[in-house]
């Protein structure tokens, strides 16, 4: 199968690039010059002509392009540019091509404030980022798609995924403080729950979805339905490290939003799976590959 995976060259493009190449041909693009990748081409997401020449010829699109939640606090002009003009190029560059499929990464934090410990794919959204705007206005443009064209789609909304080829997020940031001795700063009591997903777990899923109809035009969860705290994360990597780092606790942040986790029923359901990796087993195989890279 022809798989084109837009933002190959991300933390998560590099894991599924690895992890599908095995199975298919794939097809890499992102906004860099060069890279290490086979059939490779650079392309701009926000420039129609650059996505029309990019999209094509494939039969499955996998969508990782994403402004981060950090960048849209500064810049929610920027994030709109590349979250929702950038996926309207591609939807009329899949609706012109005649691509069959379209797989998009969305997020957890499109919710806002959740209402219950265990978040189902039906909670009600209100967004607290402009990120998480986005996210939730990209999920409709992909249903209206559908609806009106005819193409298929499979959203998988991200919880905390974290791995191999993680350069930010939590994990590599405290690793590399533990390692250099230096502070760590949490902020609040650091008892704030997350779902932590380990990046390789997700693979079988995108594979599924490219090759079979199942989950088709659906929206799910991608989590595990287990919560860890950030003091948890820090234990955990103390006692890997053998490292006993100092910790900086701060006020908690403006806009912190509560504990939750992901409901993984509707993900069980029809995948007949759930990303099943431990934390401390995640973490050992992430600290791993830190070492070596």
């Amino acid at each position: 199968m022809k798989i084109l995976i837009l933002g190959s060259e991300g933390f998560v493009g590099n894991n599924l690039v690895d992890g599908l190449s095995k199975n298919h041909q794939i097809f890499c693009a992102d906004m860099i010059p060069n890279s290490s990748h086979k059939n490779y081409t650079q392309f701009d997401v926000t420039n129609s002509e650059s996505v029309m020449k990019t999209v094509k010829d494939v039969d499955v699109v996998i969508d990782l392009v994403a402004h981060s939640l950090i960048s849209s606090i500064e810049g929610p002009r920027k994030n709109a540019e590349v979250n929702v003009i950038g996926l309207l190029n591609i939807l009329e560059a899949c609706k012109i091509n005649k691509i069959k499929k379209l797989i998009f990464t969305s997020a957890s934090s499109l919710v806002g404030e959740p209402k219950t410990f265990q978040v189902d794919e039906s909670h009600t959204a209100i967004p607290k980022t402009a990120y998480g705007i986005t996210k939730l206005a990209s999920e409709h443009y992909l249903r209206l798609y559908s609806e009106l064209y005819g193409l298929n789609y499979v959203i998988f909304r991200f919880f905390n995924i974290y791995g191999p080829y993680q350069k930010n997020g939590l994990i590599p940031t405290l690793y590399n403080r533990i390692i250099n001795n230096q502070p760590l700063t949490v902020f609040g009591k650091g008892d704030q729950v997350r779902d932590y997903v380990f990046i390789e777990d997700i693979i079988d899923f995108f594979e599924k979805s490219c090759i079979s109809d199942i989950g088709k035009n659906s929206i799910f969860n991608m989590g595990t339905g287990s919560g860890t705290t950030i003091k948890e994360i820090i234990e955990i990597l103390t006692k890997i490290l053998q490292i006993e780092p100092e910790i900086d606790f701060q006020p908690l942040r403006p806009g912190e939003i509560g504990n939750f986790v992901a409901n993984t029923d509707h993900l069980k359901s029809i995948f007949n799976q759930i990303p099943n990796t431990s934390i401390q087993d995640g973490i050992e195989k992430t600290i791993k590959w830190l070492k070596q890279h």
